[in-house]
């Protein structure tokens, strides 16, 4: 709950409650959304050249056991998650600028941590691999 207390570090969180609703990134590139117990979404966002990504999603779920109610649970999740990911395309691609560094001269807040973690990752990598 954000009451503006001072935010915790990473190393001061507790471990995800794998009952609650969480979501588990591995970078540089992986989204594991665990919505609940039996049910995730896994993204995989795969860059195909210098400003276009290709996004792959796989939903799972273990709610609905009975083969054809199954897939039309499956195929209803599936036009959802495309029917959400459409708005979100519209944000990600008026935004500006495309590309992203380390440092833009932006006002970054705590909230934004997890922003500044993974443009630290990235230029730390993109250094060692020059």
């Amino acid at each position: 709950k954000d009451i503006g207390q001072t935010p915790k570090k990473a190393e001061e969180l507790p471990p995800p409650d794998e009952e609650k609703q969480h979501l588990h990134f591995i970078f540089p590139n992986i989204w594991q959304n665990y919505i609940s117990k039996p049910f995730r979404i896994l993204v995989a966002f795969v860059p195909v050249d210098e400003s276009n990504t290709v996004i792959y999603m796989r939903i799972y779920q273990r709610f609905v056991n009975v083969p054809v109610l199954q897939e039309i649970t499956d195929w209803l999740m599936m036009r959802l998650s495309k029917k959400v990911l459409n708005q979100d395309r519209r944000v990600v691609i008026t935004q500006l600028p495309i590309k992203t560094e380390l440092e833009m001269g932006e006002k970054l807040i705590g909230g934004d941590l997890p922003i500044i973690k993974y443009r630290m990752i990235r230029e730390e990598l993109k250094t060692q691999n020059r």
